[in-house]
C-alpha cells in the first residue's frame, strides 16, 4: 500500500501529546540533551567548534548541535559508534552481521551524505558491490575520543561536500585531559566487558608534560563475538534464529607530541592506527540454493585499516590586534578494507558435486589535504568575529575483486562467468578546492547575532583506465567530471533576554556524484545484467530552513526547533533503465531522481530539582523527542531511510563528580512506516516498543570508578528499522532482533 508523505505526519500519538503537554507546562530553557549528561555544569556552558568553526557555548548557535564527552562515553558502556547515540532521537548509526556498523543516520539521511570527521580528517567512503563486498565506515575507535559534536542538517557552507545531511566530528584526546595543572606526568587505564557481544577490552593511556613539550600515547585492544539476537539457538539454515558467530579483534593506537614555546605559537604532531578483523561463519546461508547449487559452508574473512599523520600550526597573537587566530592544517590518511568469501557448493543435479569458490575484495582509499582558516575580531557598525580560509585536498580510490572456483575432489578448476581479477570502477583521483568565509556579527548590544556564510567548492574527477579494468569490461569508456557550486548559510540568534532566545537558520548543501557512479563497469553474464556509466550526473544539493526557541536558566533548560530540508538531483545508485536491443541484457545506472522533502521538529529538556533534606540540586528529569516524515515528491511516498518517531526520558540522582550516581532511561519508538509494495512482496514494518536501561557509577576511591548499566531491562524483543528496512514480512526475521537483556560494566582507573 502506498504511504503518501504529507503534514499529517505532525499527527500526534497518545505518547507525543503527552510529551507535548509536558514541554508547555515546563517551557523555560534548552541544550542539546542527552539521556546521560552532566548534570552540575548546565549545558549552556558546553563549547563546541563544530556548528560554526569558531569557539561558541551550544546556546549561541543557530543550529541544533549535540555535543558528547568522554566522560559520558565511559558511563554509558559504550564500545562502538551506535553505543554513544543510545538516546539520541532522530540520530542512529545503521548496519549489523558480518561487515558491522556503517554509517550515521541524521534526519533520515545516511551513508556518505553524512560527513564523519575525525580531527577534522574525513573518514573515507563506503563502497559496495555485490554480495562480497560492503566497506564501511566504522573506522573509530570511542576511547580515543575526546568528544563528538554532531550537526544536524546541511552544514556544507563551512564543510564541503557530503556534509549534505549533517557533520559527526570526533575530537581525540590531549595530554591534558589527564595531566593536572602542577603535574608533570599522569595514567589511565579502563578494562570493561558487554555482554551483548561478549566483548572484553583494555584501555591505557599515558600522558606527560614538561618545558615546552607535551606527549601523548593512547591504545584500545578489544575482543569479542557477534552482537546477539534475541534468540540463542544452533540450528543453521534460512530458519536459524541467533547472530551467525562471529570472532572481532581491534587495535588502536593514537601518539601525540605537542611543541608550544609561548601562548602565541603551537604546533601540534599526531599519528594514529586503527586495525580490526571479523572472521564469520555464515551458518544461516548453509542449505540456501543459489542457481541450480546448494551451500554447504560459507566462511567470512574480513579486514579494515586507516592510518593518518597529521600536523596543525595554531597562531593566537596578543594584544589588541584585530587578528585573533591562523590556523594551518595538513594531513595524510590511508583506509583500506579487505573481504574475503569462502564458500563450499554442490550442485543440485543428478550427479551431485562439491566445488570450492572464493572471492576477494578490496577497497583503498588515501587522502592528503591542507586547510587554513583566519579569524579576525573587530567593530564596523557592529562586533565582528570573521573567519576565512581555503583548503585543498586529493583523494585516490582503488578497487579490485579476484575470485576462483575448483573441483573439492581434483582441485581441477572451473571457468567462471566473470573475469578475475577485475576492478569495477577504474582507478579514481578526486581533486576539491575550496574557499569560504563566515561572519558573526553582533546588533542591538549583543542581543541579536547573524551569521552569514559563503562558501565556493570546485572539484575534478580524473579516472584511468588499466588493463584490469580494461580486460574486465570490454569497450567501456571512462571520462573525466568536473563542476563546481556555491553554498550560502544565514543564521539569526535573537536573545529575548538573558534565560531564552530565538534562532533561525537557512543552509544550503551539496555532494558531488560518487567515482563509482559516474564510472562503473560491471556485466554478469550469468544473470544477464549490466552497470552502466553515467558522467551525466549532476551533484545532489539540498536547502535547509529551522526555526527553534530555547531557553536556560539554573533548574531547568529546554529547546524546541522545527527545520524543513528540501533535496533536489537525489542520485538513485543502479535504477533500471531498460533491456539492451542488441544482446538482451537489462541494464542498470545511476541517475538523478526527482526531489525528496523531509520535514521534523526536535525537542528536549532538562529540568532539575533539590534535594529534600540537603537542598542541593541532586535530581535531574531529562526527555527529548524527535518527529519526521518526508515525501518523495516523484512517488509520494516516504524515504525509506526516515527513523520512527522517537522519545526519550530519563531520571537521574547525583552527579558524575558525586560518589555514585544511578539513572533509570526509557527509550520509546513508534512503529516504523510501511515502505511501498513492489508487486506481490509486503515489507516487514517494525512493531514500535519500549526499553528501559538503568545506569550508574560508584567510585571505590577518587581515582577509581566502576561504570555499570543494564540495558532492556524488561527484557523487551524488538527490531531496530534500519536493520529490517527491505526485508519481506515473509521472511525469517528474528536474526535481525536486537539483544536480549544485556549489561556492561568498566573501571577506569586514573594515576
Amino acid at each position: 500500500m502506498k504511504h503518501k508523505a504529507s503534514i499529517s505526519f505532525f499527527t500526534p500519538s497518545v505518547c507525543s501529546v503527552t510529551f507535548c503537554v509536558a514541554f508547555s507546562v515546563a517551557l523555560a530553557g534548552n541544550v542539546s540533551a542527552n539521556a546521560i549528561e552532566a548534570g552540575t555544569e548546565s549545558e549552556i556552558e558546553t563549547i563546541t567548534v563544530t556548528g560554526t568553526k569558531t569557539a561558541r557555548k551550544i546556546n549561541e548557535i543557530a543550529a541544533t548541535v549535540t555535543t558528547i564527552n568522554s566522560q559520558q562515553i565511559d558511563a554509558l558502556g559504550a564500545t562502538n559508534i551506535r553505543d554513544l547515540l543510545r538516546y539520541e532521537p532522530g540520530i542512529s548509526v545503521e548496519g549489523s552481521g558480518r561487515y558491522g556498523l556503517s554509517s550515521f543516520n541524521i534526519r533520515g539521511i545516511t551513508g556518505d551524505r553524512v560527513l564523519i570527521l575525525v580531527d577534522n580528517i574525513p573518514i573515507a567512503d563506503e563502497f559496495s558491490f555485490g554480495p562480497n563486498l560492503s566497506a564501511r565506515r566504522d573506522f573509530v575507535d570511542v576511547d580515543l575520543i575526546k568528544s563528538v559534536d554532531i550537526v544536524r542538517g546541511p552544514a556544507s557552507t563551512l564543510y564541503g561536500s557530503d556534509a549534505i545531511g549533517g557533520v559527526v566530528a570526533f575530537t581525540t584526546k590531549d595530554p591534558i585531559d589527564i595531566v593536572t595543572d602542577g603535574e608533570s606526568f599522569a595514567g589511565r587505564t579502563k578494562i570493561g566487558y558487554v555482554s551483548q557481544s561478549s566483548e572484553s577490552y583494555v584501555n591505557g593511556m599515558l600522558a606527560g608534560v614538561g618545558g615546552d613539550w607535551q606527549w601523548l600515547v593512547n591504545s584500545t585492544y578489544r575482543n569479542g563475538n557477534e552482537t546477539q539476537s534475541f534468540y540463542n539457538d544452533a540450528s543453521i539454515g534460512n530458519t536459524r534464529t541467533s547472530a551467525d558467530p562471529q570472532n572481532n579483534d581491534s587495535l588502536s593506537v593514537l601518539t601525540k607530541l605537542i611543541y608550544q614555546k609561548n601562548e602565541a605559537h603551537r604546533l601540534k604532531l599526531i599519528a594514529e592506527t586503527f586495525e580490526q578483523s571479523n572472521d564469520t561463519q555464515l551458518l544461516s546461508e548453509i542449505g540456501t540454493q543459489v542457481r541450480g547449487t546448494i551451500t554447504l559452508s560459507s566462511l567470512g574473512f574480513d579486514q579494515q585499516e586507516r592510518s593518518r599523520f597529521s600536523a596543525e600550526y595554531l597562531y593566537q597573537p596578543s594584544g589588541a590586534h584585530h587578528l585573533k587566530r591562523v590556523n594551518m592544517f595538513a594531513f595524510y590518511q590511508n583506509s583500506s578494507t579487505e573481504q574475503a568469501s569462502e564458500l563450499v557448493r554442490q550442485s543440485l543435479g543428478p550427479e551431485p558435486s562439491p566445488f570450492f569458490r572464493t572471492r576477494d575484495s578490496m577497497f583503498e582509499q588515501s587522502t592528503v589535504g591542507l586547510h587554513a582558516q583566519f579569524d579576525h575580531q573587530f567593530e564596523w557598525g557592529g562586533q565582528h568575529y570573521l573567519i576565512y580560509g581555503l583548503s585543498t585536498e586529493t583523494t585516490e580510490s582503488e578497487g579490485l575483486r579476484e575470485g576462483q572456483t575448483q573441483d573439492q575432489a581434483t582441485s581441477s578448476p572451473i571457468p567462471e562467468f566473470s573475469v578475475f581479477p577485475a576492478r569495477d570502477f577504474p582507478l579514481s583521483t578526486l581533486s576539491e578546492q575550496s574557499i569560504f568565509i563566515q561572519d558573526e556579527i553582533q546588533f542591538l548590544d549583543g542581543r541579536l547575532l547573524l551569521s552569514p556564510g559563503l562558501r565556493y567548492d570546485r572539484f575534478k574527477l580524473s579516472p584511468e583506465s588499466d588493463r584490469l579494468f580494461e580486460t574486465a569490461n570490454p569497450g567501456v569508456e571512462v571520462s573525466s567530471f568536473k563542476d563546481s557550486q556555491l553554498s550560502k548559510k544565514l543564521g539569526a540568534i535573537y536573545s529575548l533576554s538573558e534565560s531564552y532566545n530565538i534562532w533561525l537558520q537557512y543552509a544550503e548543501g551539496f555532494r558531488i556524484p560518487p567515482m563509482d557512479d559516474v564510472n562503473v563497469g560491471f556485466t554478469n553474464f550469468a544473470g544477464r545484467y549490466t552497470s552502466l556509466s553515467n558522467p551525466d550526473l549532476k551533484p545532489e544539493s539540498v536547502t535547509s530552513l529551522e526555526l527553534g526557541i530555547r531557553g536556560f536558566t539554573n533548574a531547568l533548560t529546554w529547546s524546541i526547533s522545527a527545520y524543513q530540508n528540501k533535496y533536489t538531483d537525489f542520485i538513485e545508485s543502479l535504477t533500471f533503465v531498460g533491456i539492451n536491443p542488441n544482446n538482451g541484457f537489462t541494464q542498470f545506472q545511476s541517475a538523478n531522481v526527482d526531489d525528496v522533502e523531509i520535514k521534523g521538529i526536535e525537542g528536549q529538556v532538562v529540568w532539575s530539582l533539590g534535594d529534600t533534606f540537603s537542598g542541593a540540586q541532586d535530581w535531574q528529569i531529562r526527555a527529548s523527542y524527535s518527529i519526521q516524515g518526508s515525501e518523495n515528491k516523484a512517488t509520494g511516498n516516504e524515504l525509506e531511510s526516515i527513523p520512527p518517531n522517537q522519545a526519550v526520558f530519563g531520571v537521574q540522582y547525583k552527579d558524575y563528580s558525586d560518589p555514585w550516581r544511578i539513572e533509570v532511561a526509557a527509550s520509546y519508538t513508534e512503529e516504523a512506516q510501511a515502505l511501498a509494495s513492489t508487486g506481490e512482496t509486503a515489507f516487514f514494518v517494525a512493531p514500535s516498543y519500549t526499553t528501559i536501561d538503568i545506569l550508574g557509577h560508584l567510585k571505590i576511591t577518587p581515582h577509581i570508578k566502576i561504570n555499570a548499566g543494564i540495558f532492556n531491562v524488561t527484557n523487551k524483543q524488538y527490531w531496530l528499522a534500519s536493520e529490517v528496512r527491505g526485508q519481506s514480512a515473509e521472511g525469517n526475521l528474528l536474526p535481525f532482533t536486537s539483544p536480549e537483556r544485556n549489561y556492561s560494566i568498566n573501571v577506569v582507573v586514573q594515576f
